[in-house]
């Protein structure tokens, strides 16, 4: 099968998405090491929203993991990590679409915490037969998109590692039916459901 993609003009979009960015919710997460094993972590966002917090250790374990059981504009809890090795982890933060992390190391002469990086996932549309797409890629890292029908992969494009990454598919020519669109890279994947 043939799929046609569809270059959208760049300079439009790219202050479509900015204009995006700058409106979505910009959740606030603090760690303040309060003891040599205990941190205390913070959140704040400016409207309610349900939100995922995870901690996962440089080798991907997961090693904490909480998703709100309703929707929340702040959220406090001390954490003891005597419990934990040694080492470098991520404290990650899920709201809505945007997406907060902080590096932290836990030694034995304390918890030391790093910057924060903010991230927003990215915008998947389906209409008259167009899959239109728009990431911003922080992280500079190799992207791809896939298309799955029920029998395994049909479409396959390597994006790259373009900061703004803008364009259609024209599904014209796929029978009708349920698709999973994924766009992924080495650490992150990214999944949109579509009926044709």
């Amino acid at each position: 099968m043939v799929m046609k993609t569809i270059k959208f003009l760049s300079t439009v979009m790219a202050v479509a998405i900015v204009a995006v960015a700058t409106a979505v919710e910009k959740p606030k997460m603090n760690v303040v090491p309060l003891t040599s094993e205990r941190a205390v972590v913070s959140i704040v966002n400016n409207k309610e929203a349900m939100f995922e917090l995870s901690i996962v250790a440089k080798n991907g374990d997961l090693v904490y993991y909480k998703q709100s059981a309703k929707p929340l504009n702040t959220y406090q809890k001390v954490f003891d990590f005597s419990q934990l090795a040694s080492g470098e982890y991520t404290m990650n933060l899920k709201v809505d679409d945007t997406r907060l992390s902080k590096e932290f190391e836990v030694a034995a002469n304390g918890i030391f915490v790093g910057e924060s990086k903010m991230r927003f996932d990215p915008y998947f549309a389906y209409a008259n037969d167009v899959l239109k797409l728009s990431y911003l890629n922080f992280d500079g890292e190799f992207m791809t998109l896939n298309i799955y029908d029920d029998n395994g992969l049909i479409f396959q494009s390597k994006l790259g590692k373009e900061f703004n990454m803008v364009n259609g598919y024209d599904l014209s020519a796929l029978a009708g039916g349920n698709y999973q669109v994924v766009l992924s890279s080495l650490n992150n994947e990214y999944t949109y459901s579509l009926v044709k």
